[in-house]
């Protein structure tokens, strides 16, 4: 009998650090033939009629219950925490379970996704690992209290293994998210030459790119700024500042370009079309658009977690810059840094949190210097 593995994280499919982690591994694993894996998956109505669900050669299933009665009852708790949860599966983990008698269990989220499954019965019973992104000082404190009761207790970075240790928990350990190599590498100048005009990018533009989720914790007003003084140092080059994520969520980016008074044709993205698959950098012209390639009215969109560029296609993303830069306040382990890597771009990456190992001798990054701030609320 196979050893069935759950894995609770983000669906495999999601263009998310946890989905990207979740791909790798279990597609790995999979190809190993030694394992039955399901995928619970985090966001997600459980519905196995989704085509999503079917599209995975390993089962997966939605973390969100799909009874609307219980789902209704839930929205209107004046529980906070327990509506926020739900999408992570705490009101739908323990029929999972039940049902799927896993032989181990892996949670893979931020801490407040998977602390539900600690204090479920089954936990204790089965081998349970629990491995999580705790990015900033101080450590996220649920974090702290639950570490005596997580025998198999990883994070990304040795960031937190380090602060953990320091605070007695010497079995946390460092397990860093899985990158596949499959896809990243670097092109030959032919081929650079070839993407750059198909995207309409000079040859001799200095191209600064950014690969990233658009999240507060994502320097982007810090990145703007710099661009805008580098610019002036430099007016005589035709230079360039590419923000591979989606304007709609986040930093308001053109607005901030504006404010900063940078030439708006200077900021490019990524657009990918929702109908044939394809996409193209260029400046903003705003969210749903008609498609330059097949004409799809609406069909393009800057890049998300739903509607995303493939491995293959990042690559080239990757493949037109010169330098690669991230400016961030915390990280679990910021992915898109090592992609960089892959490609052999010259990367430059923030020395706080797991940028630290990015920074350390022999990673090769050139650090990025920064001051110290408070989040209100949290203390982070």
């Amino acid at each position: 009998k196979k050893k069935k593995i759950l894995f609770h994280t983000d669906m495999a499919l999601a263009k998310t650090g946890f989905g990207r982690n979740a791909k790798a591994l279990l597609t790995y694993l999979y190809k190993t033939g030694k394992y039955e894996l399901v995928n619970l998956a985090c966001g997600i109505v459980d519905n196995p009629d989704s085509e999503d669900f079917v599209r995975t050669p390993w089962k997966t299933i939605g973390a969100i219950t799909s009874d609307q009665s219980k789902l209704n009852e839930i929205n209107s708790s004046t529980d906070q925490k327990r509506v926020r949860d739900v999408s992570y599966g705490s009101e739908y983990i323990n029929e999972v379970v039940k049902r799927e008698k896993p032989d181990i269990y892996i949670g893979a989220q931020d801490f407040w996704g998977v602390d539900f499954s600690i204090r479920s019965t089954w936990f204790k019973k089965i081998p349970s690992a629990i491995w999580v992104t705790l990015d900033s000082l101080p450590i996220f404190e649920a974090a702290i209290k639950n570490a005596k009761d997580i025998e198999n207790y990883w994070v990304w970075s040795s960031f937190a293994e380090k602060e953990l240790h320091r605070l007695g928990y010497d079995h946390a350990k460092t397990v860093h998210g899985i990158v596949d190599e499959t896809f990243f590498k670097k092109l030959d100048n032919n081929e650079k030459s070839i993407l750059r005009a198909k995207h309409g990018i000079d040859s001799d533009t200095f191209l600064t790119g950014f690969v990233f989720r658009n999240q507060l914790r994502k320097s982007v007003p810090n990145l703007l700024e710099g661009y805008k003084k580098f610019r002036e140092k430099v007016p005589e080059r035709k230079t360039a500042l590419l923000l591979h994520t989606n304007y709609s969520e986040g930093w308001g980016i053109p607005k901030l370009i504006t404010e900063y008074e940078i030439d708006e044709k200077e900021i490019l993205t990524t657009y990918v079309c929702k109908k044939c698959g394809d996409y193209k950098v260029m400046p903003f012209h705003g969210q749903e658009i008609g498609c330059v390639y097949c004409g799809e009215a609406g069909g393009f969109s800057t890049t998300g977690v739903n509607q995303g560029v493939t491995e293959v296609q990042l690559n080239e993303v990757y493949n037109l810059m010169d330098v690669y830069c991230h400016p961030f306040t915390s990280g679990g382990q910021e992915i898109p840094i090592q992609e960089a890597k892959m490609t052999e771009l010259i990367t430059l990456v923030t020395n706080y949190s797991c940028g630290e190992e990015c920074c350390e001798h022999g990673a090769y990054s050139l650090p990025l210097d920064w001051s110290e701030y408070r989040e209100h609320g949290t203390q982070f």
